[in-house]
């Protein structure tokens, strides 16, 4: 099981490193799920992905600002992730300064099946003057439940360019903006 990868990647004239690991949650308890999940049943919730993404670049100041953008594909029907209590007409997981990626997903209740994601980092070729999103590396992660136990599946890079065919979706979802 690949459970780390590297994705390389160039933006504004610099390199940089997406640095990605999914391991699976030993302890929900510890990885702070009662903060979203009051009544947790921390066993229902063990073993379930934990997914961090973070960069390196040598670019500095405005120059590395960007963002996080996942599309997650379940039950034959893809969504865009957003954080609930953010703007849902923009499709950004996060946005700032060299943000590290984090999510955890748990769904114990759900049908078998794939939930698979697919995660792009992303800039604002003028950083906060447009809409215009651009994709400049991605990634794809995610688990396979069977009678309510997650088995992690391989993370590893992804082609951007294209969005890996979700420009549709995204397109249709945030119309707000244009997807490069």
């Amino acid at each position: 099981m690949r459970r780390e990868t590297s994705v390389p990647f160039e933006t504004r004239g610099h390199r940089g490193l997406i640095s990605v690991r999914v391991i699976p949650n030993d302890d929900p308890w510890a990885s702070g799920h009662q903060l979203v999940v009051p009544d947790l049943d921390a066993e229902a919730f063990r073993g379930f992905p934990i997914c961090t993404a973070a960069l390196r670049y040598h670019g500095q100041g405005v120059q590395a600002i960007m963002g996080w953008i996942q599309v997650v594909t379940n039950g034959g029907s893809a969504t865009v992730d957003l954080v609930p209590n953010l703007s849902s007409v923009d499709p950004f997981s996060s946005y700032g300064y060299l943000p590290t990626f984090f999510d955890a997903p748990a769904n114990p209740d759900h049908p078998d099946g794939t939930w698979r994601a697919d995660t792009f980092l992303v800039v604002v070729p003028d950083v906060i003057r447009s809409r215009v999103v651009e994709p400049i590396a991605a990634f794809s992660w995610g688990y396979e439940l069977y009678s309510g136990r997650p088995e992690l599946l391989d993370v590893g890079a992804l082609p951007a360019k294209g969005w890996a065919g979700h420009r549709e979706l995204l397109e249709a979802g945030h119309p707000a903006w244009t997807f490069v």
